[in-house]
């Protein structure tokens, strides 16, 4: 379990719950779309956070398990399933790299966000095509830049947020999929124009240190330069990111 994931996101957690980002219907309607959800189908969101992924998911299947490593976010998770009346979700405090289930319990497991997070990658998609029965899909929707903006925004996460390990290429995505022995049906990069100030705000940055981080995108040079594109609209930073949006499946 880690503790620097808890110390990062417990103080913020309220924020997930209406993220710009998380809470999006666009965005969520992506993991819809990857997840293929059916009526019998139980799915398992690892790293749920504040629930976004499972509440999307709940009236499309039988039941979801949110798993999660901080209990202050499924704190928020049970308060907004009881306001909005959802009876078909549970909350688990867990690591997807150690999951408390039994093998083949599950038709779907999604992880949106968060596998930047997580410590050892290959062991949570091990976990992953552990859980799953056999057609079960496995569904990543994760920061997936260029290799050049990747690494300058590494710069960014670590300052940011030190709970963040590593923004995987499309490339390294497929490889470690395949390694845990999930056959990948679906990979591809989907860019957004991004506004940097609500994103570090989000993780608790102080507004008066935006500039700080900030300098970093702004300095970039060459590759990494013509990738994020950095321009400032009213004074506030905008630039490119990238998101994997992957579906493999369990033999």
């Amino acid at each position: 379990m880690s503790e620097d994931v808890r110390k990062a996101f417990a103080p913020v957690a309220a924020n997930y719950v209406t993220s710009s980002f998380h809470a999006s219907p666009e965005r969520l309607e992506e993991v819809v779309e990857l997840a293929q959800p059916r009526p019998g189908d139980r799915a398992l969101d690892v790293a749920t956070g504040t629930g976004n992924t499972a509440f999307v998911l709940a009236p499309l299947v039988e039941h979801v398990t949110g798993l999660d490593l901080t209990p202050e976010m499924l704190d928020q998770a049970r308060r907004v399933a009881a306001e909005r009346g959802i009876s078909n979700v549970d909350w688990v405090l867990g690591d997807a790299e150690e999951l408390p289930f039994p093998d083949a319990s599950f038709e779907i497991w999604t992880a949106r966000a968060a596998p930047h997070h997580f410590r050892d990658l290959g062991r949570a998609l091990a976990e992953a095509q552990r859980v799953l029965k056999p057609g079960g899909r496995a569904v990543v929707v994760d920061g997936s830049g260029p290799r050049e903006a990747r690494d300058l925004l590494h710069q960014v996460e670590i300052t940011r947020d030190p709970s963040h390990v590593r923004m995987r290429t499309l490339d390294e995505w497929i490889e470690l999929l395949a390694g845990a022995g999930l056959v990948v049906e679906d990979a591809r990069v989907r860019q957004l124009d991004w506004d940097f100030e609500p994103w570090n705000l989000r993780i608790g940055w102080p507004a008066e240190r935006m500039e700080e981080l900030a300098a970093i995108v702004e300095g970039a040079t060459g590759a990494a330069r013509e990738q994020l594109q950095p321009e400032r609209r009213e004074g506030r930073l905008w630039h490119r990111y990238w998101h994997a949006l992957i579906r493999a499946r369990k033999p």
